[in-house]
């Protein structure tokens, strides 16, 4: 899947909220100029006419850390909302961007899954505490660094392989992991119908005009937003 890039005076962005159930508005920002702090995704939203909205975030450490809007800002990688005219947010720049929403749209979630989110299982988790029967769930998984850019050591594929067999196959002369692959198998296996996760199939790596990458630029790389809310 390639979601079509729409643009604002401010970058380019996904609109995601055709994804999603009536009521919840959803966009991942793209490289750009776009200021991804809580404020300037406030004033994002404002623009594309949601009126004001309290954008929450968390303090991202690679934990399997979830936790609701209110207890934001602290350390944590998933953070769940349920108030109208509130939203959640993650940033990236090659981690896996993940949005989920119930299915009448009361409760969502932004998740930060990079190569140590996804080995806790960081997703499951905000699934599991978005709602007990996750099946009803629909999710985006945004662009990440894929297998064709990311390389990793055999102990870390090894850690991969014992955590998820059957997954992620032998590395070879030359190991790599699909991180968004397996953030959306570990959804399909909570029960989430095939059309009811949406993949991005853009490589952030390979995308240099479009997403952020630190594994490309390093230091110098920007961030993208995934943002999420209500708005009634």
């Amino acid at each position: 899947m390639r979601t079509a890039v729409a643009r604002s005076a401010s970058g380019p962005f996904l609109d995601l909220g055709p994804y999603f159930p009536r009521g919840v508005f959803a966009y991942l920002t793209l490289r750009g100029d776009h200021d991804v702090s809580p404020e300037g995704l406030s004033r994002f939203l404002e623009e594309r006419g949601h009126g004001e909205v309290r954008v929450h975030r968390a303090d991202q450490v690679h934990s399997d850390r979830v936790v609701r809007a209110e207890e934001a800002p602290c350390a944590a990688d998933a953070l769940l909302g349920d108030r109208p005219g509130e939203a959640v947010r993650v940033v990236i720049a090659d981690c896996v961007p993940i949005l989920l929403s119930t299915s009448d749209g009361s409760r969502v979630a932004a998740v930060h899954s990079g190569w140590k989110g996804t080995l806790a299982r960081i997703v499951e988790r905000a699934a599991l505490a978005l709602a007990p029967e996750p099946s009803c769930l629909t999710a985006y998984v945004g662009p990440a660094v894929g297998p064709c850019c990311y390389g990793v050591d055999e102990p870390r594929h090894r850690a991969f392989r014992e955590a998820f067999p059957g997954w992620v196959g032998e590395g070879g002369a030359a190991p790599s992991l699909d991180l968004a692959g397996l953030n959306a198998r570990m959804l399909a296996s909570l029960g989430l119908r095939p059309d009811n996760v949406h993949v991005e199939s853009r490589c952030t790596a390979c995308e240099a005009l479009l997403c952020c990458s630190y594994r490309r630029d390093g230091e110098g790389a920007g961030r993208m937003a995934a943002v999420i809310g209500r708005t009634g």
